[in-house]
C-alpha cells in the first residue's frame, strides 16, 4: 500500500463507477446544470485525499486530464461542494461502493471488524484558544467488511463510538455471497454463526472460554487446531487495511452533524477503495 497515488486512475474509475450506479446526473430537470451530480461527488472524494476543499480545487485546476476525464468545463466554489455534501443521500454513497466493488471483482471471503475514527466539531486554533486543546470529545465507530484477497472494503456503517460490534455482521453480509467469514471475539454469538453457516459459509469467528455446550462449543473445540489458527491468521488482514485506510484518507473528521460525519466517513470508504 505504499504506491503513489494516481489521481487520474482514481478519477477514471470513479467516474465510471458513478455511471454504472444509475446516479442522476441534476436534482430536476430545472437545476443549473452548472455541474453535475457526479462531478460533485467525485470531487467531495478527491478532497478526502488532500484534507480539504480548497487544496483539492487547486489541484484539479492544475490538472487538465482530471477535469477532461470529469468534463469540468469550469471550477465551482467550495461553499458548493460543501452545499452538495449535505443533499447528497447516504444511500447514492453505498451504491456507488457497491459498483467498485463490483468493477473489481465479486468477493467470497471476508474479514469484519471496527474501527475509531475522531470527529471534531471545533477547529484546533479554537479548542486551544478555550483550554480544550488535545481534548477528544467524541468519536465515531466504522464497521466494515473486508475483501481478504482484493483488501476492498465491501460494506461499511457508521455508528457512535460506543456501539457494540456483534450486531453489525449479518448487516454487513446479508447481500454477499459467503464462503468464508474471519471475526474476533467481538462478534461471537450464535446468531452470527447460524448466519454464515446459513449462507453455505464457514464462520471462522473467535468463541469464548465461557462457551459450555452446544454449536458454539463444538466451535471452541475446533478452534484449537493448529489448522484453524493458521486459517484465523487472515483476519489480521483488516487491521492492515485499517492502517493504510487510516494513511490514505486520515483518522478523523470535521463535521457539525452525526449524519454530515457518517456521509465523509463513507466518501474516505470510496476513496480508499478507489486508491486500492
Amino acid at each position: 500500500m505504499s504506491r503513489k497515488l494516481d489521481l487520474y486512475k482514481v478519477v477514471k474509475m470513479g467516474m465510471k463507477a458513478l455511471k454504472r450506479a444509475n446516479i442522476p446526473l441534476y436534482w430536476s430537470k430545472y437545476s443549473r446544470k452548472d455541474y453535475t451530480l457526479h462531478q460533485h461527488m467525485m470531487l467531495i472524494v478527491l478532497t478526502q485525499y488532500v484534507g480539504s476543499i480548497e487544496r483539492m480545487l487547486q489541484i484539479v485546476r492544475e490538472m487538465r486530464k482530471i477535469k477532461r476525464v470529469m468534463r469540468l468545463k469550469k471550477i465551482p466554489h467550495k461553499s458548493t461542494i460543501s452545499r452538495e455534501l449535505r443533499r447528497i443521500p447516504e444511500r447514492w454513497i453505498r451504491i456507488v461502493l457497491r459498483e467498485i466493488v463490483k468493477i473489481m471483482g465479486i468477493p467470497n471471503k471476508f474479514a469484519v471488524d471496527s474501527t475509531g475514527i475522531q470527529i471534531y466539531y471545533r477547529s484546533y486554533y479554537y479548542t486551544q484558544r478555550i483550554g480544550e486543546a488535545g481534548k477528544i470529545r467524541e468519536g465515531l465507530k466504522l464497521h466494515a467488511a473486508v475483501d481478504i484477497e482484493r483488501k476492498l472494503i465491501t460494506n461499511a456503517i457508521v455508528t457512535k463510538w460506543h456501539a457494540n460490534d456483534s450486531p453489525y455482521l449479518i448487516p454487513l453480509l446479508e447481500k454477499e455471497s459467503v464462503k468464508e467469514v474471519y471475526a474476533d471475539k467481538g462478534y461471537d454469538s450464535l446468531r452470527n454463526i447460524r448466519f454464515v453457516l446459513n449462507k453455505g459459509g464457514t464462520p471462522y469467528i473467535a468463541i469464548r472460554n465461557k462457551a459450555r455446550r452446544g454449536l458454539r462449543r463444538r466451535l471452541l473445540e475446533k478452534s484449537k487446531s493448529p489448522d484453524w489458527k493458521k486459517k484465523y491468521s487472515h483476519r489480521n488482514v483488516i487491521e492492515s487495511v485499517f492502517h493504510s485506510f487510516k494513511r490514505v484518507v486520515g483518522d478523523y473528521i470535521f463535521s457539525h452533524s452525526f449524519s454530515g460525519a457518517s456521509k465523509l466517513l463513507l466518501f474516505k470508504v470510496l476513496a480508499y477503495d478507489l486508491y486500492v
